[in-house]
C-alpha cells in the first residue's frame, strides 16, 4: 500500500476484497507518494488484517514522533500492527527529503531501541508516551547487510527484505542468527511484452546504483551486472544502463510473466524459507483504468498462491 490508481478514499473496499479472497496481511511502503501510516489506517479499521510498514525510513522522524505513529496504529488495530523501519536510500532520503544521511546501522540500532522503549511506556531522553499501547507493536528491521542482519536477531522482531531472490533468503535467515518472522516486498509485473520486460529492468536499474543494494546484487551473482550498469549510467548513457539488466536478474529478483510464473516465483520463496511474501503490483498499462483492472485481476488470480 498504497495501490497505484487506487484512490485513498476506495482503499477500504480493496482491503475488504483482498480479505474475502484470503489475504492476510497488507503491508506499506514510503518514498514519495504517500506516507506509510495513513493507507495501513484505512485498511486496519474496515478489516481483521495484519497491517505492517515496509518501512519507514528511520531518519526522516524523530523517535519520539515514530513511537507516537506506532502507539496510534497499535491503538486502532491491536495485536495486528507492524512497525517495520530501516535506513531507507540517500537517494530517498538525503536528495528528495533533504535530511543527511549518516551512520545508518547506528541510526537504525538507535532508533529501533528507544521507539521500542517509548511502546513501553518507558522514559527515553526527556518523553514518555501519554497513551502507550496496551499491546506495544512489534517491531521488524530491513536488512540485507551482515550487520543489518545480525542487529535483526538481537532487537527486533522479524527481518524485512526487498530484491533478495530465494536462493539468498536462506543465507540471510542464517545470518539473523534465530528464528523470526520474515517479510520480502515482492515486485510483481504481469506479462511477457517489451513494455513489461523495460519496465522489469528500470526498477532494477535504480537499486544497482545504491552502494548497498549493489552489494546485495553482487552477493546473488549479479557483480557483472552491477558493474556494468554503473559504468553506462556514470557515462550518461541512462538507456544502455538498462540495457546491462540481464534476464537472469529479472527472473530472480522480480515477479515478472503470467500468473502462473508469478505464482511459481512465490511458491520458490516459501520453499527457501520466507514467511511472509507481500505482493507489490507494479501494473504497465497505458492508462489508469487499465492499470488499475490489472491489479484488480492479478489480487484476484493470485489469492491463496
Amino acid at each position: 500500500m498504497p495501490l497505484e490508481d487506487v484512490p485513498l478514499s476506495e482503499l477500504p473496499d480493496f482491503a475488504r476484497l483482498a480479505e474475502e479472497l484470503g489475504y492476510t496481511d497488507a503491508w506499506s511502503m514510503e518514498v514519495n507518494g504517500l506516507d506509510g501510516f495513513t493507507p495501513l489506517a484505512a485498511v486496519a479499521a474496515v478489516t481483521g488484517l495484519r497491517v505492517g510498514t515496509a518501512i519507514i525510513p528511520v531518519f526522516i522522524r524523530p523517535p519520539g514522533l515514530l513511537a507516537m505513529h506506532a502507539a496510534a496504529m497499535a491503538e486502532l488495530a491491536p495485536g495486528r500492527f507492524v512497525l517495520g523501519i530501516g535506513s531507507s536510500t540517500p537517494v530517498v532520503v538525503e536528495q528528495w527529503l533533504g535530511v543527511p544521511f549518516a551512520q545508518p546501522l547506528t541510526r537504525t540500532r538507535e532508533t529501533a531501541v528507544a521507539v521500542r522503549a517509548l511502546l513501553a511506556g518507558e522514559r527515553h531522553g526527556n518523553m514518555r508516551l501519554a497513551r502507550p499501547p496496551a499491546e506495544p507493536p512489534a517491531i521488524y528491521l530491513a536488512a540485507l547487510g551482515p550487520k543489518m542482519l545480525q542487529s535483526a536477531g538481537e532487537l527486533a522482531d522479524g527481518v524485512i527484505f526487498f530484491l533478495a531472490g530465494p536462493r539468498i533468503i536462506p543465507d540471510l535467515l542464517r545470518q539473523v542468527g534465530r528464528e523470526l518472522d520474515s517479510v520480502a516486498r515482492l515486485v510483481v509485473i504481469r506479462g511477457g511484452s517489451e513494455e513489461a520486460v523495460v519496465a522489469a529492468r528500470r526498477a532494477l536499474t535504480t537499486y544497482a546504483l545504491v552502494p548497498f543494494y549493489a552489494r546485495s546484487l553482487e552477493r546473488q551473482g549479479f557483480g557483472e551486472e552491477v558493474k556494468a550498469i554503473q559504468e553506462r549510467w556514470q557515462a550518461g548513457d541512462r538507456a544502455g544502463a538498462v540495457g546491462q539488466v540481464s534476464g537472469a536478474m529479472v527472473a530472480e529478483l522480480l515477479l515478472v510473466g503470467e500468473v502462473d510464473r508469478i505464482a511459481e516465483g512465490l511458491a520458490a520463496y516459501r520453499r527457501a524459507g520466507l514467511r511472509t511474501p507481500v505482493l507489490a503490483f507494479s501494473p504497465v498499462g497505458p492508462d489508469p483504468a487499465s492499470r488499475r483492472a490489472e491489479v484488480d485481476l492479478l489480487l484476484r488470480e493470485l489469492a491463496g498462491s
